[in-house]
């Protein structure tokens, strides 16, 4: 009895493969987003194959964080895993991933290439092994890999996108056959089978088009399970499992290796080595880090809140009340902000506003006594700023300071402070420049709107600087006078902040710049209260 894993394998052609493994009297787990179909596709081999060893795998292939958890949960089994089948797949969809990467590739490719990547140890310590990646005879149709396409939303005409997954499964193919004697890695193209993928997919039975999910599963067995290719390796096969040609682009072992080291990237491949807390002693003006009150369950519960209740849905009145004022005003930089925010339908500025939960956020009883100890007993929150950084994504690439000349006046101090909501970590947070090298940084263009400098900030400086590492939940403090920049996201994982700015009554808040100018908020906890109210 071999340990096979199906992805895909509650309905057609997946289901047939995962059907014919368990008649050979394999252990077989079939991997999906429904529970619900699962149980069914299991109660049907079953029934076919009196075979008990039928399980259910969590995937949803359109979430690293799914992938991972799914095989963190194979992996706790501690079985051997002899054959991976990636054939779940989508031909039509539109938008992105949970980590913003294009629908139709993301899980067709990237979603495959990470679970892969994370059980190919123990494909190695099971072999003899195999890997089936089921692609698609329209993997020969590009011309060239469309990188941009990939950290976009589908675009209307999406079949690109799904010949460019399957392209990028036959490249993936080609690259791990390189990697180890013992795996055997080979794609097959299924045919035009009368599936459930599409709706002419479906009505194709009726029309006497095409061929049955049966017939259509009969590459991926033979890849799995047949002696005749047992040696074979890196090979693309069609229905009939005769070997077809490779696409000019899957044979080129440079592009092979480009993909997989921005694979890699995307996804963040193995955990970084964990590394020993940094304290930031304020010897750079940067203090922490410090850690909110609540508990990392309650974190969980508000970062849930925000990605789902918070971050999809805009303000409107708020929206509608700033753009008013702002036309009446002439105020234009908000005006502009305002439009950008809309077209990209990114609301993160001032979210305390119209969310009593990040505004109980803010008045977190250790955050209030950390501000304290900076500011005295009388400081406003005059901005707060929600950052999701997506992987592939570099949210400020700009070097810059937080001084913000053309909003704030008057005598008094400012503080910024930076809490972890995710884990930032030197992959997909941000970095800063020591205060011993900040006068090796020169001003390269001033922000117009806000009066910020942009700084120029020279390669032997760059390889000083240090970054910000957090947990969830804890947060640090800087001044307006540290340099700094994000980092481009290589964790693989979606990465949330919020910024707190920060002042004492006072240094006066100025309007016109801000998409959502509002009072000043006294951060203590009576006032606060009355204020939000």
């Amino acid at each position: 009895m071999q340990v096979c894993i199906v992805t895909g394998g509650n309905s057609g052609v997946g289901l047939m493969t995962s059907l014919g493994l368990a008649k050979l009297g394999h252990h077989v787990f079939i991997a999906c987003r429904s529970q619900t179909k699962a149980a069914k596709a299991i109660s049907y081999i079953r029934q076919k194959t009196a075979n008990p060893h039928i399980e259910y795998l969590p995937l949803n292939l359109a979430s690293l964080e799914s992938v991972r958890h799914c095989a963190q949960l194979f992996r706790a089994k501690n079985l051997p895993l002899h054959i991976l089948v990636n054939n779940a797949g989508i031909f039509n969809g539109n938008g992105v991933t949970e980590e913003g990467f294009e629908l139709i590739w993301g899980t067709n490719y990237l979603g495959h290439f990470l679970l892969t990547y994370l059980l190919w140890d123990r494909l190695e310590a099971s072999a003899p092994s195999r890997v089936v990646m089921v692609s698609s005879d329209m993997a020969v149709k590009p011309k060239k890999i469309q990188w941009d396409l990939f950290v976009q939303p589908t675009p209307l005409n999406f079949i690109p996108l799904y010949s460019q997954s399957k392209l990028c499964l036959l490249l993936l193919t080609r690259h791990l056959a390189e990697k180890s004697p013992h795996v055997k890695v080979n794609a097959v193209h299924p045919g035009f089978v009368q599936s459930n993928i599409t709706i002419g997919h479906r009505l194709s039975k009726y029309l006497g088009l095409g061929i049955s999910p049966e017939k259509g599963a009969y590459s991926s067995l033979f890849c799995a399970t047949s002696p005749a290719v047992e040696l074979v390796t890196g090979k693309f096969f069609d229905p009939q499992g005769e070997q077809m040609s490779l696409p000019i682009l899957a044979q080129n072992y440079q592009l092979c290796q480009e993909l997989w080291d921005k694979s890699l990237s995307w996804t963040g491949g193995k955990e970084p080595v964990a590394k020993k807390p940094i304290n930031y002693d304020g010897s750079d003006e940067v203090w922490g880090p410090y850690a909110l009150k609540l508990t990392q369950d309650e974190i969980a519960t508000i970062r849930q809140h925000l990605f789902q209740q918070v971050l999809p849905k805009p303000p409107v009145k708020v929206l509608l009340t700033q753009a008013l004022k702002s036309l009446v005003k002439f105020q234009f930089g908000s005006i502009m902000l305002l439009l950008v925010q809309c077209y990209q339908r990114q609301f993160y500025m001032e979210r305390h506003l119209d969310s009593p939960v990040l505004f109980r956020l803010c008045q977190d009883e250790n955050l209030l006594a950390v501000l304290r100890d900076y500011l005295g007993d009388s400081f406003n929150l005059w901005r707060s700023e929600l950052w999701v950084n997506y992987p592939s994504r570099q949210l400020i690439p700009f070097w810059h300071r937080d001084i913000y000349p053309n909003l704030l006046a008057g005598e008094g101090k400012t503080i910024n402070i930076y809490i972890a909501l995710t884990d930032v970590t030197e992959r997909n947070g941000f970095e800063y420049v020591p205060k011993s090298e900040a006068d090796n940084c020169e001003i390269q263009v001033t922000d117009p709107f806000s009066g910020n400098h942009l700084f120029r900030v020279p390669k032997s400086v760059q390889e000083k600087v240090m970054p910000v590492v957090l947990r969830p939940g804890e947060f640090i403090v800087f001044t307006d006078r540290v340099i700094h920049r994000s980092v481009y996201n290589t964790s693989g994982k979606v990465r949330l902040s919020l910024t707190l700015r920060v002042a004492q009554e006072t240094v006066q808040i100025l309007p016109g710049y801000s998409p959502i100018y509002h009072q000043p908020i006294p951060l203590n906890t009576r006032s606060a209260k009355q204020n939000y109210q």
